[in-house]
């Protein structure tokens, strides 16, 4: 077993399956299709400031006062439904556009290495050569 460099396990896709757990990613799409299958080695995300939080949302459900009907995995409580003791808040962008501040970071997780491929310029994502 080796720890990746945010302290992660990552033999036999323990990392993996930690993101997919705490973010409940385990999800089917509505034509039947897992985003993020069981054992998978790879994942990406995007790491990035903003000036238009203002139209990031907690995804509510009625009994919190909110709207969001999604089925499960959401919870309609403002966290993911993580399965492994994480705590995790849940955020919605509802169809809105929320613009990253230049210098915001594209990453790319294989088997717990964690890489930047992309560094947005202002405009676009720029690949970062040799990544």
């Amino acid at each position: 077993m080796t720890t990746s460099e945010n302290g992660i396990e990552t033999a036999h896709g323990i990392f993996n399956n930690n993101v997919v757990e705490s973010s409940r990613l385990d999800y089917v799409t509505g034509d039947g299709v897992r985003p993020y299958p069981e054992g998978g080695d790879t994942y990406a995300y995007i790491k990035f400031k903003t000036t238009d939080a203002e139209k990031i949302k907690t995804p509510y459900g009625e009994i919190f006062d909110g709207t969001n009907t999604d089925g499960p995995p959401c919870t309609l409580n403002g966290f993911t439904g993580a399965r492994n003791g994480q705590i995790i808040p849940e955020w919605s962008l509802s169809g809105e556009y929320v613009k990253p501040k230049k210098g915001a970071e594209l990453h790319k997780v294989v088997n717990g290495k964690d890489t930047v491929v992309a560094i947005f310029d202002g405009k676009h994502f720029k690949e970062v050569k040799g990544k």
